[in-house]
């Protein structure tokens, strides 16, 4: 009991401090999905299993994951499929790793051109695939920046002491408000569900429900002043989640450094 609380205290941290992932894997293998599920969670990323591309489809019309991982061969859509839908559908270009047994020169050539971003064939080997995964989500900017002072416009969040100002005047927050508003500021421009943003603020807790989300959301935006005039906007996505944007009519660019 104290090993699995460790490793969940352990796994809340790493999401929160922007280096663990939540990975979405299609694999219809019980015994390979089980294996790469452990040592993608032993890295402290949060990986949901999926063995049917119909099912992995469904749940990224709700949902919003990292990266995903795809075996080309499963039942109802197979893995070409899924990766057709992401690349015509989803509202950022999400890092995708197919996995799969095909290893003919023109599968790989055709999966590549229709969006894949990297393939890696079975057997899978531990450390090759973790540091593929790491590779894609860096070049992604999916994983946080190591760095301690981050700057979004005329917003700077100073990771070392969680603060943060705005053109140089101190925003008073709550540590759970931080924790929002660094993760939405990571995000910016993707629609990210309400799920997505409990678990990376709030952890695995169960007691939590959607409205302390939203809850939150209208503080921070009240806080930060993240509202049009000002040149940001938080929109709220039916059946989904939120989206930060800034805006592209104003003068204020967004660069972290």
């Amino acid at each position: 009991m104290y090993n699995e609380w460790n490793n969940i205290t352990r796994q809340n941290k790493l999401i929160k401090l922007g280096v663990a992932m939540r990975i979405a894997l299609l694999e219809d293998e019980e015994h390979i999905a089980k294996l790469v599920s452990l040592w993608l969670e032993e890295r402290g990323h949060q990986c949901t299993h999926f063995i049917d591309g119909r099912q992995l489809i469904n749940a990224l019309k709700q949902d919003s994951f990292d990266l995903l991982v795809l075996d080309w061969m499963v039942p109802e859509i197979d893995g070409e499929g899924v990766l057709r839908w992401a690349r015509e559908n989803l509202s950022w270009p999400i890092p995708i790793l197919f996995m799969t047994q095909r290893d003919n020169e023109d599968d790989i050539v055709k999966i590549l051109s229709l969006g894949a971003d990297d393939y890696l064939t079975k057997p899978i080997r531990e450390k090759e695939m973790l540091a593929r995964i790491t590779a894609l989500a860096r070049r992604a900017n999916v994983l946080g920046s190591k760095e301690t002072n981050l700057q979004f416009g005329d917003y700077s969040i100073d990771l070392s002491s969680n603060s943060i100002m705005r053109n140089g005047d101190a925003i008073k927050l709550t540590q759970k408000e931080f924790e929002l508003v660094l993760f939405l500021f990571r995000n910016i421009g993707r629609i990210v569900s309400r799920g997505h943003m409990l678990e990376s603020v709030w952890g695995h807790n169960k007691d939590i429900n959607t409205r302390t989300a939203d809850t939150h959301i209208s503080r921070i935006r009240n806080k930060l002043g993240l509202v049009p005039e000002n040149g940001w906007r938080i929109s709220a996505i039916y059946h989904h989640g939120y989206r930060l944007e800034q805006l592209q009519n104003e003068s204020h660019t967004t660069a972290p450094h």
